[in-house]
């Protein structure tokens, strides 16, 4: 058995819609090339079952990116259903994790959550 131990620990905090308590994270998301003062604050749950970040298309114009200039990308759920999305580069921050660099993708059409995977676990550990 593997035993996988974090180097962080965070407390799980109430979704504000269904005030149940999930593991999420704020962090800020702006584009690579751009300074944090030209950010979205952003909450995104943690999802070890996910192997790759998504997040909600309409934050990819918001930061001056074309949304369909991304490569595209399928997620797919374990319950067979698909998502499309298109990659971007961007920088996350985190007042305690700091400022990292993470190609996400940007949902095309929308979604109920933006989810953290196992690429932005990879970054932290």
């Amino acid at each position: 058995m593997v035993d996988v131990t974090s180097a962080h620990e965070f407390p799980y905090r109430y979704d504000p819609v269904t005030n149940d308590p999930f593991p999420l994270l704020q962090l800020r998301l702006s584009r690579p090339d751009q300074d944090l003062e030209n950010a979205i604050d952003i909450d995104a749950y943690l999802d070890s079952g996910a192997q790759r970040s998504v997040f909600e298309g309409w934050m990819a114009p918001a930061l001056g990116l074309d949304l369909m200039d991304g490569e595209p990308v399928t997620y797919s759920s374990t319950t067979g259903q698909e998502l499309q999305g298109r990659l971007h580069e961007v920088r996350l921050s985190h007042p305690l994790l700091g400022a990292f660099h993470l190609e996400i993708g940007f949902a095309t059409s929308d979604i109920a959550r933006n989810l953290l995977g196992r690429d932005f676990f990879n970054l932290i550990q």
